[in-house]
């Protein structure tokens, strides 16, 4: 039957081996995770070599389980020696040479296990194992305590070199190896050599747990304890317990001789002595832990801290002041060697810094001026969404990034990298540097970064909204002062909310006067126009009218439009209002500018046109007194001064008619007929002409009302042009259609002269209907000019479409009236 320490042996050594492929497997490309895992595996296999020395029937049986021990505690030494040099601060092993020369030493010192005189006697008594060492042992107890102690000095000068993190973690391996060597020289060591026994060796690899322990806690565990935090942790629960227990203890000895004179049974008594105890010490127990951690407590108060800075953050809208309380914030309660907040850049590609505050010892020292979204250390706090420190990175982080990433954040000088996301929107970064105290930052510490990045997070986005709503308020009141026209926004109950400073000029009225008040102060003709526009919730059509201000009368246009939000009804009305003075002026003067640019051109042809048959009466009247008394000279005298004045009196005529308003006849004019009758007079030219003239009418329901000699005239007026374009063997054809009237509208007749061998280039369209401006040769350029005007005298339209494909077509647009035809007038059969 296995005893206490057998079993306890057997237990380190699987716990050892167990604890050794755990940590590997934690982060298995960490140089010291390999080591740590040969010395677990080393140091299990010396633990069960011991325990198999305990049960051993024989003393030949022990010599060899005892030799083995040396070799395999020879190269566990080693281990942890070289794990003291690479830990936790390099992630590559140290120097070849040195490790060459350490595991040789190893090698020289296992090999003690072979030397005769290494055991000089072994006795089995009882479950004692006594073993008698000779001289060989003092050479290899001395590599031992030597190989062990320089381990320990060299851990302990990197506790007092580094800090954070790597500081916690080689303490607690320093703990770990502290107890595990007193316990394992005390028993393996010292006792043999002082006192010649070896009965309590085996308890020295028992305690091997113990540096198990502290190693595998400083490696492998994701958020370390600081160890004054747990001897304080272990000091209240001791006080709590203390408290209870001597209240308990103290109760029931002073209620004994009552509850014995009842006859009260002692066990029951006990047990309800213990269920109260256990209540009291859940209550006990936070009050004790408070005041420990108040007592020993040496720097700021994250939580008070929070208190008061997240209430500055979350009423500040000024993203430069909110920026610097979360600075102010993080230094004064973690008090770090620096903190830097990063916002993004306007183009949201890079980070830059906008709040910096770093302690004396730490000032003068360079960063990079922004830090670029495409850095790896970015992308790996947005990967994660939570804060990102050094030592995470260092130790966990896979090794292809630790190197970079711990480079990037020694770049920034950061030990904490924090991510400030809005929506999983990357909106800014916080980065904390070492805490000037050398501590490390505990999981508290990085809660209340993360709590306040998202507190600031949430402002900084609120502050960025209200700069934005502010800065779009303000250019829209830049624009509303600097507009020239006038713009009144109300609401649905008809109040002015919007009145800007066009509308004061514009309209007379002061802004004080209008600004909240009733539509009812602006004038009649505006107001009327908001309430239509509120009434019905249409955008209307500019109005003209005409207010009196300064006594004197101001002509307006007035656009009104409902306001509404999508998804909601009206929301009021808005106005814009135009002086229409400067626009009726220049109208004025340009149609003054085309009165006079048509008199020049009409004057210019009129010249022309009677300057040559004047020349050819001149030419005839000079030629006179020479060769009046020759018959034919006089004959052909009278013919051509006959045929000028002729000429000059049609051109007359044509200028009278364009010029002349027509006589007020309004009679009902029947298309039809009359363009069977301009086809039918315009028949002679077109034979002349070679050209096919054809008529196409519809059955048109109504008349045109005007005078119908005028609109036979410039009917005749584009026939006769399209037969003279049209080449020898074309066609020119008339065509009337009645057309209905868009959305419940007046109908109206459409007539279309169109011949198609002729071209007119965009060019000439614009000038044809211009007087005296022509395509021919003859003529004198007024026909079209007079077609125009007969057409705009039937309150009509006229244009002209031409291509090279499909000629050239005049269309006339007549509105259609329902009056009948009077008695006589011939429609169209």
């Amino acid at each position: 039957m296995l005893g206490l320490k057998e079993t306890a042996l057997a237990i380190t050594a699987i716990a050892a081996v167990t604890l050794g492929i755990a940590v590997y497997q934690r982060t298995p490309d960490r140089v010291w995770n390999r080591l740590f895992a040969v010395h677990a595996v080393g140091g299990g296999i010396w633990t069960f070599l011991n325990y198999l020395l305990e049960v051993a029937d024989s003393p030949t049986e022990a010599s060899i389980w005892l030799r083995l021990t040396h070799p395999v505690v020879a190269m566990v030494i080693c281990t942890v020696v070289d794990f003291a040099w690479v830990f936790p601060d390099r992630i590559d092993y140290a120097p070849t040479n040195a490790r060459v020369a350490l595991y040789t030493i190893g090698a020289v010192m296992g090999a003690v296990a072979f030397a005769p005189d290494l055991v000089r006697s072994i006795g089995l008594g009882g479950d004692i194992v006594n073993v008698v060492y000779g001289w060989p042992f003092v050479p290899f107890g001395i590599f031992t305590v030597g190989a062990l102690g320089y381990a320990d000095v060299v851990l302990l000068r990197k506790a007092v070199r580094l800090e954070g993190v790597q500081r916690v973690q080689v303490i607690w391996v320093l703990i770990g190896l502290a107890g595990s060597h007193f316990v394992a020289s005390l028993v393996i060591i010292i006792i043999p050599l002082i006192w010649g026994t070896t009965a309590y060796s085996g308890w020295g690899a028992g305690g091997y747990i113990i540096t198990m322990a502290g190693m595998s806690y400083a490696i492998a565990k994701h958020r370390l304890m600081r160890p004054e935090t747990a001897l304080r942790r272990v000091a209240s629960a001791m006080v709590s317990a203390g408290v209870v227990l001597s209240i308990g203890i103290g109760s029931v000895e002073a209620l004994q001789p009552t509850l014995t004179s009842r006859g009260v049974p002692m066990n029951l008594a006990y047990l309800a002595t213990g269920l109260v105890m256990g209540m009291l010490i859940v209550l006990v127990h936070g009050p004790v832990t408070a005041f420990v951690k108040r007592l020993f407590s040496d720097g700021g108060d994250p939580a008070s801290v929070q208190a008061g800075a997240s209430s500055h953050i979350l009423r500040t809208l000024d993203a430069e002041q909110l920026v610097r309380y979360l600075a102010r914030a993080l230094y004064t309660a973690l008090e770090p060697t620096n903190v830097v907040v990063y916002t993004m850049t306007r183009p949201g590609t890079e980070l830059a810094p906008r709040a910096i505050i770093q302690h004396n010892g730490n000032a003068g020292r360079e960063r990079p001026a922004v830090i670029a979204l495409s850095n790896r250390l970015v992308e790996v706090v947005l990967e994660e969404g939570s804060p990102v420190t050094r030592d995470q990175v260092f130790r966990f982080g896979p090794l292809k990034d630790a190197r970079r990433l711990a480079l990037l954040m020694d770049e920034l000088d950061a030990q904490i990298a924090a991510p400030m996301l809005w929506e999983d929107e990357l909106i800014g970064l916080v980065t904390l540097g070492p805490r000037l105290s050398g501590d490390m930052y505990v999981h508290d510490d990085l809660r209340f970064v993360t709590d306040m990045a998202l507190r600031a997070s949430l402002a900084l986005r609120n502050a960025d909204l209200y700069a934005e709503t502010a800065a779009l308020k303000d250019f829209n009141e830049r624009i509303l002062r600097q507009m020239d026209n006038a713009v009144v926004v109300t609401d649905t109950e008809e109040r002015i909310v919007v009145y800007n400073e066009a509308a004061e000029r514009l309209l007379g009225l002061p802004a004080e006067k209008a600004l909240h008040r009733s539509i009812g102060v602006l004038p009649e003709g505006i107001a009327n126009c908001i309430r239509a526009s509120l009434g019905s919730g249409r955008t209307l059509p500019s109005q003209h009218m005409t207010i009196e201000r300064d006594h004197s009368l101001v002509p307006l246009a007035c656009s009104t439009s409902p306001l509404s939000a999508e998804g909601s009804g009206s929301q009021g009305a808005v106005a814009v209002i135009s002086d229409l003075t400067l626009i009726q002026e220049l109208d004025r003067e340009r149609e003054e500018a085309e009165r006079l640019a048509l008199i020049r051109m009409i004057s210019a042809g009129m010249a022309h046109e009677i300057r040559n048959p004047l020349v050819a009466i001149r030419t005839f009247a000079e030629l006179a007194p020479k060769r009046l008394d020759d018959p034919d000279f006089r004959s052909n005298f009278l013919t051509v001064a006959q045929q000028e004045i002729s000429r000059i009196d049609r051109l007359v005529g044509d200028l009278l008619t364009l010029s002349k308003p027509a006589d007020a006849v309004v009679e009902p004019i029947d298309v039809n007929e009359i363009s069977r009758q301009v086809t039918q007079a315009a028949a002679g030219l077109a034979e002349t002409q070679d050209v096919a003239i054809e008529l196409v009418t519809d059955d048109l329901k109504g008349f045109v009302q005007g005078d119908s000699a005028r609109f036979h005239q410039a009917l005749t007026n584009l026939v006769r042009n399209a037969i003279e374009a049209e080449p020898a063997g074309g066609r020119v054809r008339l065509t009337t259609e009645l057309c209905a009237g868009d959305e419940g509208g007046s109908p109206s007749v459409r007539i279309r002269v169109h011949n198609a061998g002729s071209y007119i280039p965009p060019e000439q369209r614009r000038e044809i209907f211009r007087p005296f401006v022509s395509r021919k040769t003859t003529g004198t350029g007024l026909g079209l000019a007079i077609s125009r005007t007969i057409v705009e005298e039937l309150d009509g339209t006229i244009s002209v479409e031409s291509s090279v494909e499909g000629g050239t077509e005049f269309v006339v647009e007549l509105p259609v009236s329902n009056s009948r035809a009077p008695a006589g007038t011939v429609g169209d059969r």
